[in-house]
């Protein structure tokens, strides 16, 4: 996927920036709230008509983002409420971003425009429940096509390029794509897993 790519690749950018964030005593959690706040900014632009800027704040959001995980990795830090932290402003600050989209639409008169934010707000959604609800049930379910990082860039360019309505339309079907390909996932895992247990039930009962 995208997201180890980015990892791997750009580590070389954000370490050093982390370490200056790591020098000002600045926590990963602090980070995290200014990258929500910054998407806040972003929906504001969006609303008031100045999507191009509002792809510049979005990308020094995506920043944040990604320096508050490095920033944690430099400081040893493994603290679960951090990544609860993370997880719950990461998909308020998408959210946001795509109500503001959904906004203009309303704002337009364009009903499909507004259908389509709505889809796209479930479908992104649906991508962290289905791996939340897998991993609840003992399967790893990382697989797919349209995770966050592909959907911030698709976002990101439909911002600066000022092409609302098709970014949304590319996050539907990457983020469609890839609940079907969780669902898929967990059904093959977990009915491999009742047929071991069944199986080991049998062997069990045979040696009794």
């Amino acid at each position: 996927m995208i997201t180890e790519w980015g990892r791997r690749n750009l580590k070389v950018v954000f370490e050093p920036i982390a370490g200056v964030f790591r020098a000002l005593h600045i926590t990963p959690n602090v980070i995290t709230l200014l990258g929500f706040l910054l998407n806040l900014v972003v929906a504001y632009l969006i609303m008031i008509d100045q999507v191009r800027w509002a792809g510049g704040v979005f990308l020094i959001a995506a920043g944040a983002d990604a320096i508050d995980g490095t920033l944690a990795r430099q400081l040893g830090v493994r603290n679960k409420f951090g990544a609860f932290w993370d997880s719950t402003l990461d998909r308020l600050s998408e959210s946001f971003v795509i109500m503001a989209i959904g906004y203009v639409f309303a704002a337009q008169g364009e009903p499909w425009g507004v259908l389509i934010a709505f889809l796209a707000l479930i479908a992104s959604y649906l991508v962290s429940y289905t791996r939340a609800r897998g991993e609840g049930l003992g399967v790893d379910v990382k697989v797919g096509i349209g995770t966050r990082v592909e959907r911030f860039i698709v976002m990101a360019l439909a911002l600066v390029l000022n092409q609302l309505l098709i970014g949304l339309i590319v996050i539907v079907v990457l983020a469609g794509i890839t609940v079907l390909q969780r669902m898929w996932v967990v059904y093959k895992i977990t009915h491999e897993m009742a047929a071991a247990e069944e199986a080991a039930e049998r062997a069990e009962e045979t040696h009794r």
